[in-house]
């Protein structure tokens, strides 16, 4: 689809909207003023193995409103499965709406290796990449818990990149090549929120790092690395995690204060988009507090009764989305979906949040 066509497509569902008073008209303009931006990746940068997958990749905001704020422009990815399989036959009705899981307590890391049928699939590998490349390129920012659930690895784009390197070489060249071609003179940052003192202890942070056990705070890694903390957190991380080239805080004072945060990322370090991986609980919270754009999530297929539990027995709270729920009908709740893309049996789909125009401007 070209830029103009899928401009005037969204331009349409979001006076629809409005007429239907599903949004307000301070929503529809807030969404109009930001707009969309669209990447091709044949078109625009001769990759045609990935544009195979992802003939189009599109951002929740031009390049002109996301200048203009005065934080990161921010957003997620997920994956999620399906509950049940659909209904596939004429006149056969399902009896509720499907609901999607982005988790699956009491598993191996958190079931979310199970959730796409306990093995690696090309879409949600590939737009996983293609995020972290886009939205990701300057800094991603995690929870202090995730950082150490997954302290032996680095969030860039070969985290996913490297599952379709055997399969889909010409795929992972693609990926390299968008890379380069997007981040030739930038350097990511790997931002940690660690509220206080206490994150740092309980989660023994300082002493796994003694041990040279967390891979982006390892000098041979060569990751540069801000702790986001308060002054209590700063005093007691920074005697042994000591500010280098590679190591630098934001203190947000006596208390811990996350847009202010925000602001001296952007200021300080210039980081005008950030990619936040660091779960839901985080991503949920910056999206309340209306600062959270978009959201990019990998629906799967249902996975088989052997790895997904009757629909009675899921854990409410591992509900990520459910036909129906968001602001425009589909899936995710508080949001509109404004990009679906079939990748054989998976969806990649874009969604937008409403930003509050009185924090990001």
């Amino acid at each position: 689809m070209k830029v103009k066509a899928l401009e005037s497509e969204y331009k349409s569902r979001l006076y629809s909207l409005f007429e239907s008073k599903r949004i307000s008209d301070q929503q529809l303009e807030h969404f109009l003023k930001r707009g969309i931006q669209m990447i091709n990746p044949a078109t625009d940068f001769g990759l045609y193995a990935l544009g195979q997958v992802l003939p189009e990749i599109v951002i929740s905001a031009r390049t002109s409103y996301i200048n203009k704020m005065k934080i990161p422009y921010q957003a997620t990815s997920f994956l999620a499965a399906s509950t049940r399989k659909r209904a596939n036959k004429a006149g056969d009705k399902e009896r509720s709406p499907v609901s999607y899981v982005y988790k699956l307590p009491g598993k191996l890391a958190g079931g979310v290796p199970l959730l796409s049928g306990g093995k690696r699939r090309i879409g949600d590998n590939v737009f996983a990449s293609t995020h972290r490349i886009l939205l990701g390129s300057k800094a991603v920012i995690v929870s202090a818990l995730n950082l150490m659930v997954n302290k032996d690895k680095i969030w860039n784009w070969r985290f996913f990149g490297n599952f379709v390197k055997e399969s889909r070489p010409d795929i992972y060249l693609d990926l390299g090549r968008l890379h380069k071609r997007l981040n030739q003179k930038k350097s990511m940052y790997q931002v940690i929120i660690a509220r206080s003192d206490c994150t740092f202890k309980r989660l023994k942070i300082v002493e796994e790092y003694r041990k040279n056990k967390i891979a982006v705070l390892n000098p041979a890694n060569n990751v540069k690395v801000i702790f986001i903390t308060n002054q209590r957190g700063y005093d007691y991380a920074s005697k042994t995690i000591q500010e280098s080239d590679l190591v630098q805080y934001i203190m947000t004072g006596q208390c811990f204060d996350s847009l202010e945060a925000l602001k001296n990322l952007r200021r300080k370090f210039r980081v005008d988009i950030l990619l936040n991986d660091g779960g839901r609980l985080m991503s949920n919270g910056f999206r309340d507090l209306g600062v959270l754009a978009e959201e990019r999530i990998t629906l799967e297929p249902f996975p088989g009764k052997k790895i997904m539990p009757d629909i009675e027995k899921i854990d409410p709270t591992s509900i990520m989305a459910m036909d129906g729920l968001g602001i425009d009908g589909n899936e995710l709740e508080h949001a509109i979906r404004i990009s679906s893309t079939k990748i054989g049996a998976e969806k990649a789909n874009v969604y937008s949040y409403v930003l509050d125009g009185a924090l990001i401007f």
